[in-house]
């Protein structure tokens, strides 16, 4: 009987020191995150909630000083195919967007995306469609601004985002005077797959025939395979996409586009955008359609050799953006507003 007593007292015990170590450890956990955040630098802007049905939406609005009937730029893009935000996103939102619009007069809005940052919902869950949907609801958001001309709101997409940009383009025109596409593909997803392992096995030596034997092999094997298993955030995320194709939505945009590729991006490559929009195109480019090509640029539009690669336990990586870009991008969104 005693030994009964004495072995409840001591699981007691254990369990008492048990929780008082999972509090510890919380509190621990806690006190680190916080302290994370605190020393995360401070966006600039106005930080803004809104929402698409069920999912909240964080943002920023950056409004010039004379804040009245004012033209505003949406931003979509700068994350890894697996739905983290690259380092290089806040760097190309600085340079490129908030150090050159604002202080002409153009404000700028940028958000995370659904289930990124301190947005809700589910990234790798999501389509095409309910991420055009998250930027349709962005663009309701500004439109209830009292300082924001709803008749001039911008929409510009970074890489994938760039489809986004696109969809809501061709499906809401009266939203947007007019749509951005910067590194997107003008291709279907599966082919933009190929071209990114391609670009890999090129630049791991392979001579281009090789190259793409072998992406379009491991393409179809990767696709195959998530479709089964679609397992991860990025497995389901590229599940989800692998059928999209731009080609209905480009065909359906009537209002001013402007698409921008580098020379040395390896997930677009030139000349493969260039014969996707013949083979959409036969009879030439629509007359709203502006086309060009960068050299030496690469998917964030920095200087850089072929193959390079940017460093991912860093986000200070700074590197020298294409002065041809910047102007090209700059004189056609002035241009339109």
């Amino acid at each position: 009987m005693r030994k009964t007593v004495c072995s409840k007292q001591k699981m007691r015990l254990f369990i008492f020191k048990a929780i008082v170590r999972f509090f510890i450890l919380a509190l621990f956990v806690m006190f680190f995150s916080h302290l994370s955040r605190a020393q995360t630098p401070d966006v600039p802007g106005e930080e803004v909630v809104f929402k698409n049905g069920d999912v909240i939406l964080n943002g920023h609005l950056v409004l010039p000083d004379s804040s009245e009937n004012v033209p505003v730029l949406v931003f979509l893009g700068g994350l890894y195919e697996w739905g983290d935000v690259h380092p290089q996103r806040p760097v190309f939102i600085k340079e490129i967007l908030l150090d050159v619009f604002p202080k002409s007069g153009i404000g700028v809005f940028f958000y995370d995306p659904r289930g990124t940052g301190e947005s809700t919902g589910r990234w790798g869950r999501a389509t095409m469609t309910d991420f055009a949907e998250d930027a349709k609801a962005a663009i309701h958001y500004l439109d209830q601004r009292r300082e924001v001309d709803p008749q001039r709101i911008g929409i510009i997409g970074l890489g994938e985002e760039g489809w986004v940009a696109q969809i809501v383009a061709a499906t809401a025109p009266e939203l947007v005077k007019f749509v951005v596409s910067l590194g997107t593909s003008p291709f279907d997803a599966s082919r933009q797959l190929v071209n990114e392992y391609h670009s890999q096995y090129v630049c791991n030596g392979e001579d281009s025939t090789t190259a793409l034997q072998k992406a379009e092999q491991k393409a179809l094997s990767h696709q195959n395979w998530v479709s089964w298993l679609p397992l991860t955030k990025s497995w389901r995320h590229m599940n989800n996409k692998r059928n999209f194709t731009p080609a209905p939505y480009l065909k359906e945009i009537q209002i001013p586009a402007l698409f921008v590729f580098g020379e040395n991006d390896g997930q677009v490559y030139t000349d493969w955008a260039e014969q996707a929009f013949q083979e959409l195109f036969p009879g030439g480019l629509p007359d709203n359609f502006t086309v060009q090509n960068i050299t030496g640029a690469n998917h964030f539009f920095h200087v850089v050799e072929p193959c390079y690669e940017y460093p991912r336990e860093s986000g200070e990586t700074r590197l020298n953006f294409s002065f041809r870009f910047k102007e090209i991008f700059r004189n056609w969104i002035f241009k339109q507003l």
